[in-house]
């Protein structure tokens, strides 16, 4: 698969060298990418400047020298990388920067070496897009279901002054049973490390429709105030996450 056909069809990783250059760490940082998108079916090499503020693909940003950086020109454009690998930081971990030799004369050499650097932080990086992909699928009926309570509760109004009549509470007391049915159902699912923090966040919120609910039912403003206010605020994150 060509370059251009991996950016048509969205490839997951961008592997970001920095800018071309007459620098020989910049060559080499620019080999070492080539040499891991060749054998990398998700992974495409692209510029820092065409790199996405958001989304679903991950940035390896590898920096050539501390004067030629990928992952300071992606700051720049406000692009956050999930990983950066260091050029110098690798070679002279690996004994391969020698003094007083010429680095040219072994450049593919260099490369090579560097590659294999990219290539470990690549697998953790594919890991983690794998892992979000399950997490993905397996939250699919449940955010199904949330959809369905959320559009019921977010249609609810301010509950009547001295409660509501029977009739009107059953519906509301049954919708904040399903909320908390949701909520025993999402420590099913286990979360990307990552998400961990926004999928706690989104169940906790689970229990505020719940607990908003019951204070309509009963009539007690404050109580269905707070909780839904709560409820707003904490099931925000983790749908950005899961709609981006």
């Amino acid at each position: 698969m060509t370059e251009e056909e991996k950016k048509e069809t969205g490839a997951a990783v961008m592997l970001v060298p920095c800018a071309r250059s007459d620098a020989l760490g910049c060559g080499i940082a620019r080999r070492a990418v080539e040499m891991v998108a060749a054998d990398t079916p998700e992974a495409v090499v692209a510029e820092a400047e065409d790199c996405p503020r958001a989304g679903r693909r991950f940035i390896v940003a590898v920096d050539g020298s501390s004067r030629c950086s990928a992952s300071n020109v992606l700051a720049e454009c406000r692009v956050r990388p999930a990983v950066v690998v260091s050029a110098p930081e690798v070679l002279a971990r690996a004994g391969l920067i020698r003094p007083g030799a010429d680095p040219r004369a072994h450049e593919e050499e260099l490369a090579a070496a560097l590659a294999e650097a990219i290539e470990e932080s690549l697998k953790k990086v594919l890991d983690e897009i794998r892992e979000r992909s399950r997490y993905r699928e397996e939250m699919v009926p449940a955010l199904q279901r949330f959809r369905g309570i959320w559009g019921k509760f977010e249609a609810l109004p301010p509950p009547p002054n001295g409660g509501p009549p029977e009739p009107d509470r059953k519906p509301v007391e049954l919708l904040g049973r399903r909320a908390r049915n949701l909520f025993v159902r999402f420590d099913a699912v286990v979360p990307p490390a990552q998400w961990a923090e926004p999928h706690d966040l989104f169940q906790d919120a689970l229990l505020c429709i719940a607990y908003a609910c019951e204070g309509w039912a009963s009539g007690d403003a404050a109580r269905w105030e707070q909780n839904v206010e709560k409820a707003r605020v904490q099931v925000r994150p983790l749908l950005r996450r899961l709609e981006s």
